[in-house]
């Protein structure tokens, strides 16, 4: 055999072995890895494994405070706690982790110096006492910052465990930790505002918005609108304000609870006994009967204090906007909104000249002024700037013009024997007073009087006047 046959047969022998080899390791490192997985799923130790119905009472006894929760017939109950609200969320934690602990390792099996762990004086102990009488005590030691811990014994025994602090969270609380901050409790989600009703000594009158029905009260003053102010006047909502603010009030949550059970003296106290503002809720549901409440609250620098009637508790609150909403802030911007079916009449006197415009026909398809037809689609666009009017937010219910009306607009209805009337009058600085029905609430830009005379010139002449009287 040749010199250069002899090394090409040893380096495929050479190669087969290291095939070999691969594949054996191959088939080892699996084994080891699998092995190793169930050494470790097996390295933790269960301290407690019962079920939350075998639980009759946890006390966790702490020096600065701890708890006593009590469970009878599923119902979770703290003590010193009767008849407030809980937070359920924290009872079914501490449940949790009173009936479920594992320690991620034994310690010390018989340790001869408890004061290395803290357990000579523990911190804390909670003790557990199941529906049969049986009962066991875990004492809690000092925290291992590095293995991010804490050392705990079960009473009467000897092994020192290291269980994770993160695990032990809800032996934390005290027993004010568990009264719910939450102002309303949870509510169907088919429930609806129905109605929201402010007093107090903020209010000289009541402030009253509620689901309201335009067409059923045959007003055709306001079209489309399903709420409204009926206190002090009746004038339409924006329905979209009244469902962010039922959102906001819904879920507010207190940031502190100061009393529960409190005393006359404590309402004096808080100002909460003639509270600045009190709100009455009536939140409706299908088939189902109304559920109402009442809030009181009280403004003392930063700090907003309040109580719920039906709750024996005083919470301190965030201000926001739902707390004080006055008359200006939720009346609809555009002073009339009827339909156009509605109308049989529509009369606009400016600048010493009066247009008025006969309005007939199933689809409002007839408009007249003075017997020649007006197109339908260019009138639709003078009715639309119109019914635009809108005012600025500036409420002036005081304000006494002078002088005569700058623009007058009077609203004729088909099955409604009452009109409605604006007039508008000079306010100065760009701004004009409107009068409806006899009555100013708010300010306007004056550029809308300008608009409405160039369209009513536009629209007798055969013209598309232009809607939009704020360009």
């Amino acid at each position: 055999m040749s010199k250069h046959t002899k090394t090409l047969l040893l380096a495929l022998i050479a190669l087969v072995v290291l095939v070999g080899l691969f594949f054996a390791v191959k088939m080892f490192l699996p084994q080891q890895e699998e092995e190793t997985s169930s050494q470790t799923s097996t390295s933790t130790i269960k301290l407690i494994s019962m079920s939350s119905e075998e639980v009759s009472m946890v006390e966790v006894s702490r020096p600065e405070g701890g708890f006593t929760l009590r469970m009878t017939d599923g119902e979770a109950a703290i003590d010193g706690l009767e008849g407030l609200p809980l937070d359920s969320e924290k009872t079914s934690s501490v449940l949790s982790q009173a009936t479920s602990m594992s320690a991620k390792e034994m310690v010390e099996e018989s340790p001869q110096n408890l004061g290395l762990y803290g357990l000579d004086q523990p911190n804390y102990t909670m003790t557990v006492t199941k529906t049969d009488g049986s009962s066991f005590t875990l004492e809690f030691g000092l925290e291992s910052s590095a293995s991010y811990g804490t050392y705990v014994k079960l009473e009467g025994e000897d092994p020192v465990y290291l269980v994770y602090t993160s695990d032990l969270t809800s032996f934390a609380y005290t027993a004010e930790s568990f009264v719910s901050r939450q102002i309303l409790p949870e509510l169907s989600e088919n429930v609806e505002l129905k109605r929201i009703s402010y007093g107090g000594t903020d209010y000289s009158q009541p402030l009253v918005i509620e689901k309201y029905s335009f067409d059923e009260d045959d007003d055709a003053t306001y079209s489309y609108f399903s709420y409204a102010v009926t206190s002090p006047s009746i004038k339409p909502v924006d329905a979209e304000l009244i469902y962010n603010y039922e959102e906001d009030i819904l879920g507010t949550s207190a940031d502190s609870v100061l009393a529960g059970n409190y005393t006359p003296e404590q309402l004096q106290e808080y100002g909460l006994d003639q509270p600045d503002v009190q709100i009455d809720l009536t939140f409706s549901e299908e088939y189902e009967e109304d559920t109402s409440f009442t809030l009181r609250l009280s403004f003392q620098e930063d700090t907003v204090y309040a109580l719920r009637d039906d709750v024996p508790i005083v919470y301190t609150l965030a201000k926001e906007d739902w707390m004080t909403l006055q008359y200006e802030d939720v009346v609809h911007s555009l002073f009339v909104l009827p339909s156009i079916y509605e109308v049989s009449q529509l009369t606009v006197e400016t600048d010493g000249k009066t247009y008025a415009f006969d309005i007939s026909g199933e689809e409002s398809e007839n408009i007249q002024y003075n017997g020649s037809a007006i197109d339908k689609t260019a009138f639709s666009k003078f009715y639309q700037l119109i019914i635009g009017a809108s005012h600025d937010g500036n409420y002036v219910p005081d304000a006494q013009p002078e002088g005569d009306p700058l623009l007058t607009i009077t609203f004729d209805y088909r099955n409604d024997s009452n009109s409605d009337v604006l007039k508008f009058y000079d306010a100065g600085t760009r701004k004009l007073y409107v009068e409806m029905n006899g009555t100013i609430e708010f300010t306007m830009m004056s550029s809308f009087v300008e608009k409405v005379q160039e369209a009513c010139e536009q629209i007798i002449n055969g013209e598309t006047p232009d809607p939009d009287w704020k360009v």
